[in-house]
């Protein structure tokens, strides 16, 4: 097998928010269409909730807008994961329990966390999952919601456990270690970028290697594969970001309906691919960052983590799967790896692509000594010659004007998005205007309303 550096020339990071893999991904089992997936069988009766003597089965939801979140903040993923001492395994059974204890009502026959989707209502992913590789064992790292897991993906440790009001603390960053080992990297974003709420990130965030996501396409297909970025992260409209105008929200956290994070892997596949010489060499993943809540049936190994702030916290096992999808012409069409992954796979393969011999840190390492593999493994030698075709079919989106101001945050990461900006406003006034004019649009709008409510 020739070297990973001979094979790969670029890597693109595509995380959206808060989706299970049964969730997202189990019908690739239920409906036949790749029955070596780890999915859902027909037959639901075993996937089942008991809440309060009251069975609560699978469904299948449908793809429009849900009532509210579903809980995701590691308490209530404990009640989800439901951990049995007697067989010494988690049972999977509590997540009707976690959502009524986070809306304080009594569940309905079909809950939303017992939701999945059918093939033709998330046919983006679909499409991409039957045409190239399926990790059905990548687990979110933490047991945990979306700062303290994405802080692994970017970073390989988190100082966090908890999605709260705060800005993000990290001893080092994807951008430091790219930097270092001097590798080419950029990041195209839809919208206000996460890593805004590192600060850490800031200097990065203000930079020339963050730019508008409606030049990723024009990028991807003319700069030459010599100069250009060797490792990419696009990042989606976050839901919880500020946002106004006709900006959508396509990171698919709930409540939101599915179809506009759909359109949007749909563009990013498109533009990845546009360019054939930089194609044949492109590795391209397509994860979530944790779970959102919804049901998924394999319980997380028992690998420990303690996060290394203050205070700390000590997690037993990995969280609930994730859907997980490699897009590249060097794996097969529906393909499927039962290796056991989780975000920090990502940053082991790029150790090894980059900085052979040398791990991307200590902690990755851990990972990796904790049976948790590189994302490597699944890539083979030589690349397919096809580049399957994305299904041009409008996707059909439920939407309302006038809607995208919040007169007050309605949870502790939309706090966050928006001490981050305002922060940034204030310390980086001109900076801020070049890079996100629309922020001050947005705070003067918003300002206003919050005045007036």
């Amino acid at each position: 097998m020739s070297s990973l550096p001979g094979r790969v020339s670029t890597v693109v990071l595509l995380m959206l928010e808060n989706r299970s893999f049964d969730h997202l991904l189990g019908h690739l089992r239920y409906e036949n269409l790749m029955p070596d997936v780890n999915g859902l069988d027909t037959n639901l009766a075993p996937y089942e909730n008991v809440y309060q003597g009251t069975g609560y089965r699978l469904f299948q939801l449908a793809p429009g807008w849900l009532s509210s979140d579903i809980p995701h903040e590691w308490n209530f993923v404990e009640t989800q994961l439901h951990y049995n001492p007697v067989t010494q395994q988690f049972d999977m059974n509590g997540f009707v329990q976690a959502y009524a204890d986070y809306t304080h009502t009594q569940p309905l026959n079909q809950v939303d966390p017992m939701g999945f989707f059918k093939s033709t209502d998330v046919p983006i992913t679909s499409f991409l999952a039957q045409n190239f590789l399926v990790c059905d064992s990548w687990h979110c790292p933490l047991p945990a919601s979306t700062k303290p897991n994405r802080t692994m993906a970017f970073c390989g440790t988190s100082e966090i456990y908890a999605s709260d009001k705060t800005l993000i603390p990290c001893p080092d960053l994807i951008f430091d270690w790219l930097t270092k080992s001097n590798v080419r990297w950029r990041v195209y974003h839809d919208g206000f970028s996460y890593f805004a709420t590192y600060p850490r990130a800031w200097p990065y965030v203000l930079s020339d290697n963050f730019r508008d996501v409606e030049s990723y396409f024009h990028d991807m297909q003319t700069e030459p594969l010599e100069t250009s970025p060797q490792v990419i992260i696009v990042e989606p409209s976050y839901y919880d970001a500020p946002h106004i105008g006709p900006d959508h929200s396509n990171d698919n956290h709930p409540p939101l309906a599915i179809g506009w994070g759909e359109d949007f892997v749909r563009r990013i596949y498109q533009a990845a691919t546009v360019n054939p010489e930089r194609w044949r060499s492109t590795v391209m993943v397509y994860y979530y960052d944790e779970h959102g809540g919804f049901y998924d049936h394999v319980a997380p190994p028992a690998i420990p983590y303690q996060t290394r702030g203050n205070p700390s916290h000590s997690f037993g096992s990995l969280g609930p799967r994730v859907p997980a999808i490699v897009i590249s012409p060097l794996v097969a069409a529906k393909s499927v790896s039962h290796e056991l992954f989780d975000h920090t796979s990502v940053l082991q393969f790029l150790a090894e692509l980059f900085t052979p011999g040398t791990p991307y840190s200590a902690d990755v390492n851990q990972r990796r000594s904790q049976n948790i593999k590189s994302l490597s493994v699944v890539l083979g030698d030589t690349p397919r010659v096809d580049v399957p075709t994305m299904p041009t079919t409008p996707i059909q989106v439920a939407s309302e004007l006038g809607g995208g101001i919040r007169t007050r945050p309605e949870n502790d990461l939309q706090v966050a998005f928006e001490l981050a900006a305002e922060q940034l406003m204030v310390s980086k006034p001109n900076e801020m205007k070049q890079k996100y004019p629309d922020l001050f649009h947005w705070k003067a709008v918003v300002d206003d309303a919050r005045r007036n409510s």
